[in-house]
């Protein structure tokens, strides 16, 4: 049975559930500074827990550290630890079923980040009984958190949304590569949206929130699934 795309990368999203590494800890007045080597997707107010307590994130500085504050009586965390991101949620759709998903829910910090899988999906299929390729595909795949589109520059876009969500993007690509359903060789533009917008204009937001991230639009071949579960059935 043919693994639909939208389940392939379903299963590449859900792969990036990451590890963030505690190297150091110290007090900053009311607040807590962690030094890691790598700071992943967080940002400023994205919320992260720590040994059963909840936590603020106040100032970061990307692959240095971050600040926190905590939200419900939590303590220093100890150092070294570790303490877990989760997977950023995963939808697919049109733009207008997506749009409607996402007005719908009233809590948005429970949404953020999400990774957006635009449809109309283009699979091109290949019927060379001789080829390893089933499909070539076509995707434009939203990589996206919130942010403060009415207070912020140019620049704090950049510092605060595409630089530490472009490492998502790197991961997935990664875990593109290390994966044995696509072929070697990929093709990809990553395009900055400063405000998740109609067009581009920066004018008319396509969610009732406001939102930036990065559009990674992708050229892939994807093999033949030649597992068991998927070879012997029908």
């Amino acid at each position: 049975m043919r693994i639909q795309t939208v389940d392939i990368i379903d299963t590449l999203v859900q792969a990036l559930g990451v590890t963030f590494n505690i190297k150091t800890s110290a007090v900053i007045g009311s607040n807590f500074i962690l030094t890691t080597d790598c700071t992943w997707w967080l940002s400023i107010l994205d919320k992260v827990t720590i040994g059963g307590f909840e936590y603020e994130i106040v100032d970061f500085t990307i692959n240095v550290s971050i600040t926190i504050k905590p939200l419900n009586g939590g303590g220093l965390p100890i150092a070294p630890s570790t303490f877990s991101i989760p997977p950023p949620t995963y939808i697919h759709g049109t733009l207008k079923m997506t749009k409607n998903e996402i007005d719908a829910i009233n809590n948005k910090e429970s949404l953020v980040p999400f990774v957006w899988l635009f449809e109309v999906i283009r699979d091109r299929k290949n019927t060379d009984s001789e080829s390893m390729i089933d499909r070539t595909t076509e995707l434009r795949i939203f990589f996206i958190t919130s942010a403060d589109s009415s207070n912020w520059l140019t620049d704090d876009h950049y510092l605060n949304v595409i630089n530490p969500l472009q490492q998502m993007v790197d991961l997935f690509i990664k875990n593109i590569e290390n994966n044995k359903l696509f072929a070697y060789e990929l093709d990809f533009d990553c395009i900055p949206l400063l405000n998740l917008s109609q067009d581009g204009t920066q004018e008319n937001s396509l969610f009732d929130c406001n939102l930036s991230g990065i559009e990674l639009r992708l050229f892939a071949d994807i093999r033949e699934d030649l597992s068991c579960e998927n070879k012997c059935k029908c």
